[in-house]
């Protein structure tokens, strides 16, 4: 080594000594809490709410309608809201499908239907100075969709192929045979319907499921973005106020199972097996559910960074990967886990995650795990937040489950104020494993010898 390279060597090592003498990194800081920007929020004669929110900088403005109908409002006629959505999109009593869509593109973007289980949501966004244009033609879409008959058997076929392939996965048959135990006989227990079902849906339900379900006073509409507070009012004014008010808004709150079960489907020859396992748990409305939020990212919820994924698909190599997470419907919220895994692992795989779980709830995660699910739950967070689309999805999240603004303003300080004791508290009485729903489908053949060998299953497998 010559002497020019022994001196730079020697440079370098002055340079970055400070960095490899450092013993720890600093800690965390106090979070910065999000300041959620001013917005007005008004309510039209005819019940039609309606949240304005400045946001950013890009001449730009994104607006969706929330409507409190979907897959509950079917009753027994499963996936009729989605069909209803799907058609709404062909078109107003004044504009054909080609002509909306030209007419969104015009505008500077696009219209979009989503059908979820308590809502549909109906969007549009703009260029900013096209904004009552776009109010304009939003209006339209709700109030006057043409639900033309001659494309219903193109649209119908295309829910007949979706549901032949979801109905043999077994992710689907997982899931049709969970919501079966959790749900009773609510709405929420039917997953799929049969082919029949769907082949016998006519215009005239489709017809009748929007009448009887799309109205103002169970509609809210949110608007994002740069626009012109003033003339943004006249234009909801002008397109939405001659809107009838429909019906009142229909709450049907489940109460999901608690009675532990094991379900096993077979599936002869299968390369994997498919785990789905969950319980009720506490909502979002709960004063503890920042701790829930916690404890599930610690187990499951945080990708990489969870505990099920670094034993079963890092350690183990059971798995290409395993999550768990809480859906909340309206006062009612249910916690699941799920992983496919290779079948020759299904039991070793539902022994870890029994392992996992008492691990939770009974040893407190240590202070440096606490702060990396900190950070990663603030960063997806911050990202939530970070465009119109976000904020509007987060006031509606927040309208629908009737959450103050602090939700929003004071999230980060609540995730910071967990404790590891609150942890194991919240996952040993949200997680109890004798109460939990557990389907398992696989291969019987091989499966069941594994599965008799885990003693929290013996109850559900004793002859």
């Amino acid at each position: 080594m010559n002497r020019s390279t022994i001196a730079i060597l020697g440079l370098l090592c002055l340079i970055l000594h400070p960095v490899f003498a450092a013993e720890a990194p600093p800690p965390p800081g106090t979070p910065k809490e999000f300041s959620l920007p001013e917005k007005t929020t008004f309510t039209l004669d005819n019940g039609l709410k309606v949240t304005m929110v400045p946001f950013g900088r890009l001449p730009k403005v994104s607006m969706v309608l929330q409507v409190r109908a979907g897959n509950l409002n079917e009753g027994s006629a499963t996936w009729l809201a989605d069909l209803t959505g799907a058609m709404m999109q062909e078109g107003t009593t004044s504009l054909d499908s080609k002509a909306l869509n030209r007419k969104a593109a015009e505008l500077g973007g696009s219209i979009g239907i989503s059908v979820g289980s308590e809502t549909t949501s109906v969007s549009i966004s703009s260029l900013s100075e096209r904004e009552s244009e776009a109010i304009a033609l939003l209006a339209d879409v709700v109030r006057n969709p043409a639900l033309p008959e001659d494309e219903l058997p193109r649209i119908r076929a295309d829910f007949i192929r979706n549901l032949s392939i979801s109905r043999v996965r077994p992710q689907g048959q997982a899931a049709v045979a969970f919501n079966a135990r959790i749900y009773g006989d609510h709405p929420f227990a039917a997953v799929y319907p049969s082919e029949e079902q769907l082949v016998g849906y006519g215009i005239e339900d489709v017809r009748r499921f929007y009448s009887t379900n799309f109205g103002a006073q169970r509609s809210h509409l949110f608007v994002s973005g740069l626009f012109d507070p003033a003339e943004m009012r006249a234009a909801v004014e002008e397109h939405f106020a001659g809107w009838a008010p429909g019906p009142e808004v229909f709450i049907q709150v489940p109460t999901p199972s608690r009675v532990g079960s094991l379900q096993i489907i077979d599936r002869p020859g299968a390369p994997q097996s498919t785990l789905l396992a969950g319980v009720p748990v506490i909502g979002v409305d709960d004063t503890a559910y920042s701790r829930l939020m916690m404890a599930n990212d610690i187990l499951g919820g945080a990708g990489f960074l969870s505990r099920l994924f670094q034993n079963l698909r890092e350690d183990k190599g059971y798995t290409y990967g395993a999550s768990t997470s809480t859906s909340n419907n309206y006062r009612s919220a249910v916690w699941r886990f799920r992983a496919d895994v290779a079948t020759e692992a299904t039991g070793p795989a539902l022994a870890e995650f029994f392992k996992e779980l008492d691990r939770i709830q009974h040893q407190p995660p240590d202070p440096a795990e606490m702060d990396r699910i900190r950070g990663y739950r603030g960063g997806i967070f911050v990202l939530a937040n970070a465009s119109r689309g976000g904020i509007i999805g987060t006031l509606a999240f927040m309208d629908f489950h009737e959450l103050p603004d602090s939700y929003l303003t004071e999230y980060l300080s609540r995730l910071d104020a967990v404790t590891a004791a609150q942890v194991n508290e919240v996952a040993e009485s949200q997680w109890p494993v004798a109460e939990m729903t557990i389907v398992v489908v696989g291969d019987r053949s091989v499966i069941d010898g594994q599965l008799a060998e885990l003693e929290e299953l013996a109850p559900y497998l004793t002859d």
